[in-house]
């Protein structure tokens, strides 16, 4: 006769194996062996879990997360994992009510602290979640994962020295491998007549946001050389005082100072009320042959843009549900989505509804000369909102419930760019509320027109 309790712990040992040496499809396959051979084993069901949601498949992590509790309720550690899983869904509420109780359960335990803070910043509760993370970091000081955590609170708070501080924690992270420059960094001390290096970092969007600061640096007497993404280099080239441009990777050319370019804000000493917001800060290149002309009898263009990169904190929007703002016959729209969720046009039929101008979009200078030409741009947050927002135009930004700090909480309108609205979702899963709201925004200003 087998014995499958000695089967279970083969195949649970197995898994673990797998699990540390990075082979998450060996493991999952081993864990779920371990629990079918003993069912009433909490360990298996917990374990199984956690591969399930690292490899991507959370709705899977959480019932079995719930199959472990169910035979040991009261275990911390599955209850702050369940938590976790369940934020992940945007199931935020459960995952509050999981996170309490790991707390709890082991108040000392700092995980799970860390993790019941960025529940309850998610549920836009910041003061208890800034309260949290800062007793973390009081005891961990060297952290920089809980010191960026609480950085990106503070600002999402609007205390903007403190949280343009922390941020410089991002250069401390793990996930993010510092490059090597040599000569000295630049303190935020008396730059004129020196000449600066701004190294890129982080994505595109961010290096938009931050490029505004190019031209204040050039009034303080600084020469810039500025380090950018090659798809960026065109748009980038006219920015007011810039010295030279050039693509990352490319040697610099002499330098006194260098600066990564996320870091501005905090040496610059950028409050909330000293956010140099002055647009246009950017301008497209010409481009005469994208012309963007509305359709006859129409009132208003309109640029739509509806995916991002596929991240953990997904800000994409169902192209399904966006279709009501194109049933006015007095909008001609266009289609600036690039990349795979482009397909979404012709799979749902919206490609009879909007005209698709991804194909002559090869640049950054492109979607710009675009923007430049439509009377309104509709997004959610990813870089196209950063680049109407920088070029000035009328950008109405779709957010999702949790969304990234520089768009605050509850207002409407976004402090780094005077040209845009906000339309945020009152519920992660609600999707309808935000596009009925823009909706009637867009009908109110066809009927203006």
């Amino acid at each position: 006769m087998v014995d499958l309790q000695a089967e279970a712990r083969r195949f649970f040992d197995r898994a673990a194996q797998a699990w540390q040496a990075g082979r998450m499809e060996e493991a999952e396959h081993g864990f779920a062996l371990a629990a079918q051979a003993m069912p009433g084993w909490a360990s298996a069901h917990a374990n199984l879990g956690a591969v399930l949601r690292r490899r991507g498949k959370p709705e899977a992590a959480v019932a079995c997360y719930r199959r472990s509790l169910a035979l040991e309720p009261d275990q911390a550690a599955t209850l702050s994992n369940l938590g976790n899983a369940l934020r992940d869904l945007g199931r935020l509420t459960e995952a509050e009510t999981a996170l309490a109780r790991a707390v709890e359960l082991e108040p000392g335990n700092s995980g799970f602290l860390y993790n019941f803070a960025l529940v309850l910043r998610d549920r836009r509760r910041m003061d208890a979640a800034a309260a949290m993370l800062e007793r973390i970091a009081a005891a961990q000081p060297d952290n920089a994962e809980v010191e960026w955590d609480l950085a990106l609170t503070r600002l999402y708070q609007g205390d903007y020295l403190r949280g343009f501080a922390g941020y410089e924690a991002r250069l401390r992270l793990a996930r993010n491998p510092a490059r090597p420059f040599s000569g000295e960094r630049w303190d935020g001390g008396d730059i004129a007549g020196k000449t600066i290096l701004l190294t890129s970092e982080q994505g595109f969007g961010d290096a938009l946001q931050f490029a505004r600061y190019v031209p204040l640096l050039a009034a303080r007497g600084a020469r810039i050389v500025l380090e950018c993404l090659g798809e960026l280099a065109e748009l980038f080239a006219g920015l007011a005082g810039l010295a030279r441009l050039i693509e990352k990777g490319t040697p610099p050319p002499p330098y006194d100072v260098w600066a990564p370019m996320a870091s501005l804000p905090h040496l610059m000493a950028t409050t909330f009320a000293t956010i140099p917001a002055a647009v246009p800060y950017l301008t497209a290149p010409p481009r005469p042959h994208l012309a963007m002309p509305r359709l006859p009898g129409t009132a208003l263009t309109m640029g739509v843009v509806w995916a991002g990169k596929t991240t953990p904190r997904d800000r994409s929007w169902p192209l399904e549900e966006l279709i009501p703002l194109l049933e006015n016959p007095r909008i001609t729209a266009y289609s600036l989505q690039l990349g795979p969720r482009g397909t979404d046009l012709a799979r749902l039929g919206v490609n009879r509804l909007m005209i698709d101008a991804a194909p002559a979009l090869a640049s950054f200078a492109d979607t710009a000369a675009v923007m430049e030409r439509l009377d309104l741009i509709v997004t959610i947050d990813t870089s196209a909102a950063h680049l109407a927002g920088a070029l000035g135009r009328p950008v109405w930004v779709l957010l999702r419930h949790i969304s990234d700090w520089r768009w605050q909480d509850e207002p409407a309108t976004s402090p780094w760019y005077p040209t845009m609205r906000l339309f945020r979702q009152p519920d992660p899963l609600d999707f309808k509320t935000p596009v009925a709201e823009l909706a009637g925004a867009l009908r109110a200003r066809v009927a203006g027109r």
